[in-house]
């Protein structure tokens, strides 16, 4: 797979997605009042036929089994501050009910990049690492809609080239913590890994991620989302944060839920290869919520 193809994969995915939710799949819709009110009453069936649906899919602890696929491109990476990174990611999460009080989380993080120009006039591409987290959480929450869960992550050595990947095995451990109060919803995501298998010849790793996020959702299911994403490399000492600004909307594609989001963040590190911005799509597709 080229650059290219990733690129024209992501551009593609961006316009089917705005061409069904803007109501122009039929090609006699010659005027723009019947795409708007196709469009509102897409939007309106998904609020009333999924009322909390929403809601559960900023809950990254929500019993509900959705896949997102994501499509990202970051500018301005490398020394010379000229490279670009394409990434598909796929990053589905599976709910699992343990009993009647608990059940389990599992989230899946898996990406194919391509790096151009970040080291010197190089490119690579390929897989990056397997990541994968699982949390422990009460079916209850702690009362003022506040949940929580706990447990392992995982990261696999899987990167086909040793620039997207640590060559380690790493593990560690992770928490959330969400609060859900009428259209607010906030929260933070913590994990801490450490490296115990791997390459001799790979450095060791222990590093940590913060992501606090904050949204506020509207009554016609559109979504507006803050989040960051703080990295911190303990052998380096080195930070990389990413600031993003997100914008989602549920609508009803083929009589079933979609969420389709669209986003931008701007890079502060103190590391001279750190990217400058970054943009993104994202369409999420709820399977099941019946768990």
């Amino acid at each position: 797979m080229n650059l290219p193809i990733i690129s024209a994969k992501s551009l593609i995915a961006l316009s089917v997605a705005f061409l069904l939710d803007h109501g122009f799949a039929q090609a006699q819709d010659a005027t723009i009042r019947p795409g708007r009110e196709r469009r509102q009453v897409r939007r309106t069936s998904a609020r009333e036929e999924y009322p909390e649906l929403t809601r559960k899919l900023l809950n990254p602890l929500a019993r509900v089994l959705t896949i997102p696929t994501s499509f990202e491109y970051l500018e301005g990476a490398g020394i010379e501050e000229i490279g670009q990174t394409f990434t598909t990611r796929i990053a589905p999460r599976v709910p699992f009910v343990l009993n009647n009080d608990w059940h389990l989380i599992s989230k899946t993080d898996l990406a194919w990049s391509t790096h151009k120009n970040v080291i010197g006039s190089t490119e690579q591409e390929g897989l990056t690492d397997f990541i994968q987290t699982l949390f422990f959480s009460p079916d209850r929450s702690l009362g003022w809609g506040i949940y929580w869960g706990v447990g392992p992550t995982f990261v696999l050595p899987t990167a086909t080239d040793d620039f997207l990947g640590t060559d380690k095995f790493s593990i560690g451990p992770s928490a959330a913590v969400y609060k859900q109060a009428k259209q607010w919803t906030t929260g933070v995501l913590f994990n801490h890994v450490w490296s115990v298998a791997g390459s001799d010849d790979a450095n060791y790793v222990s590093s940590s991620r913060i992501e606090p996020m904050i949204a506020y959702t509207a009554p016609t299911a559109t979504t507006i989302a803050v989040g960051a994403e703080i990295n911190r490399n303990w052998q380096n000492n080195s930070w990389l944060v990413p600031v993003e600004l997100r914008v989602s909307q549920l609508t009803m594609i083929f009589n079933a839920p979609v969420q389709w989001s669209i986003g931008g963040k701007h890079y502060f590190s103190d590391v001279d290869s750190a990217p400058d911005w970054g943009t993104f799509f994202q369409v999420t597709i709820p399977l099941d919520q019946s768990h």
